[in-house]
């Protein structure tokens, strides 16, 4: 369970070690040393000379992890840096994870608003097929809202293969990713259907080695993750860390990282990297917080209910807190577009941001970064609410009816939440309409229409919902479905052009 703390305490308690500071023992005892491709063969024995144990290599970016055994620092790193076979030598910096805990589980999500999630998940709530790698204390697999979710991790504190979470900080970054949704239960992730990848990098005390995050951003990469959440960080450059995110932004992956929580208009590193997409903390009214970093390209709501450890849910708060929100439309993206690339996400989370002040592009917006992806796909429209339903948007591009005979269909059925109700049919070229209402004259009923698995169109209201779409000749589904457990009746009524024979 998180503790509640006071804003200057725990800003204070977040920033990166440095030579100088508290753990300056602690990160002076190791060194990561980069190699240049024909020394990295014969390291292991200029390590031997300058009293050294190698505790851990990074294969992939030529560099090795070293303990001194004896010897002062300061000279070890003047030999080493001397030395023709060495790129660069650095003490091992320790990094933090950045949050402000606030309060239990609070029943409001106005997160999820702000961001437009809700129209974004008419078009997708993610695939299992991506992975969003979370870079943190692990994850509580036994959590009710991520039973199920988590694929195989690894454990880079205690360099084993149980991310297991002794802290609860990578728990709650991870249920405002892809806690499970429309399951009854707890809060609603960003990207419902995504899986997660537990990466334990930071200790039950909220801190870790950079060589450790280094790995495990390399690990995470070759096992498959898509997007990696790294709501962690400190003032320190490093230049292993450096050479990591851009190993996997050259593999695919899109590094996401949170700005930092010392109200500076420096961002911490790795938000800093020119590989990573930096995200500061703003609130309802679209400012940053006080305690956020500015100056990062983005910003995304930093309050967020989420899971906690065992069973509880969390109000999670700081610059941790809004990186996943970024992390969790980073997964729609991909799942609505899998052949997409980092780039193309990036620019359409930065293109499709509500510009506010403090940061580069603006505040997310989930729904704008699924039409940016799918501009040939999601074409302006509109659909014509039921009384006091919601407008959105729609459309899908076609020919206008003319004199093509129309068809008429009333159907009628029960739904309740976790439980739709559909009705599948072919559909000449035109005008399509379909209205829905409810028994219930205050229950909330969604209508969706979806061809070839994207979601064209869509209405909401309470007791009823209309909507109206040009559409291309094709098989169609019309899904009706509604928040309420309770079980709800309604009558559909669907008029649209008849198909050509």
């Amino acid at each position: 369970m998180f503790r509640t703390l006071g804003l200057a305490l725990a800003a204070g308690c977040l920033l990166l070690l440095s030579a100088g500071s508290g753990s300056a023992s602690l990160a002076g005892t190791r060194i990561v040393v980069g190699y240049t491709e024909q020394g990295y063969g014969g390291a292991p024995a200029l390590e031997r000379e300058l009293g050294a144990e190698a505790i851990g290599r990074i294969a992939p970016l030529r560099a090795d992890v070293l303990r001194l055994i004896d010897g002062e620092p300061g000279a070890v790193l003047a030999l080493l840096r001397a030395d023709p076979r060495v790129r660069y030598a650095e003490l091992d910096g320790v990094v933090h994870a950045l949050r402000v805990p606030n309060d239990q589980f609070l029943p409001t999500q106005w997160s999820v608003r702000k961001t437009s999630a809700e129209q974004a998940w008419d078009f997708s709530t993610g695939s299992s097929q991506v992975v969003v790698g979370i870079l943190d204390t692990g994850v509580d697999a036994g959590q009710p809202d991520l039973r199920g979710k988590l694929v195989e991790g690894y454990d880079y504190v205690n360099n084993d293969q149980d991310p297991s979470d002794d802290d609860g900080h990578g728990t709650a970054v991870a249920g405002i990713v892809a806690a499970s949704s429309d399951n009854g239960i707890g809060v609603a992730g960003y990207c419902w259907a995504c899986r997660l990848m537990p990466v334990k990098v930071l200790g039950a005390d909220g801190t870790g080695f950079m060589s450790g995050l280094a790995e495990g951003i390399l690990w995470a990469t070759d096992h498959g993750a898509r997007v990696l959440n790294l709501s962690l960080g400190g003032p320190v450059e490093d230049l292993t860390l450096t050479a990591a995110t851009q190993y996997a932004w050259a593999h695919g992956v899109l590094v996401v990282a949170a700005a930092g929580n010392e109200s500076s208009s420096v961002i911490d590193y790795p938000a800093a990297l020119p590989n990573v997409l930096s995200v500061s903390a703003s609130d309802q009214n679209d400012r940053l917080y006080a305690f956020s970093n500015s100056g990062a390209r983005v910003a995304a709501p930093g309050e967020n209910s989420t899971t906690g450890p065992g069973s509880t849910y969390v109000s999670f708060l700081g610059t941790s807190s809004a990186a996943p929100v970024v992390s969790g439309i980073a997964g729609l993206g991909f799942s609505l577009v899998p052949a997409a690339t980092p780039t193309q996400v990036e620019q359409a989370i930065e293109a499709s941001a509500v510009p506010i002040p403090g940061v580069t592009s603006g505040r997310v917006d989930a729904y704008g970064t699924l039409r940016a992806l799918m501009p040939g796909v999601v074409q302006p429209g509109t659909s014509t609410p039921a009384p006091g339903g919601e407008q959105q948007q729609g459309g899908g591009g076609a020919t206008p009816t003319g004199a093509t005979p129309r068809r008429t269909k009333v159907v009628a059925g029960k739904v309740r939440r976790g439980r739709n109700a559909s009705i599948v049919f072919t559909t000449g070229s035109g005008l399509l309409q379909a209205t829905v209402k409810a028994r219930a004259p205050n229950r909330a009923i969604r209508l969706r229409l979806v061809t070839a698995g994207r979601v064209v169109v869509s209405s909401r209201g309470a007791g009823g919902a209309r909507l109206r779409a040009e559409v291309r000749a094709g098989r169609y589904r019309l899904v009706v479905s509604t928040t309420s457990r309770k079980r709800s009746s309604f009558s559909l009524t669907i008029s649209y052009p008849a198909a050509s024979r």
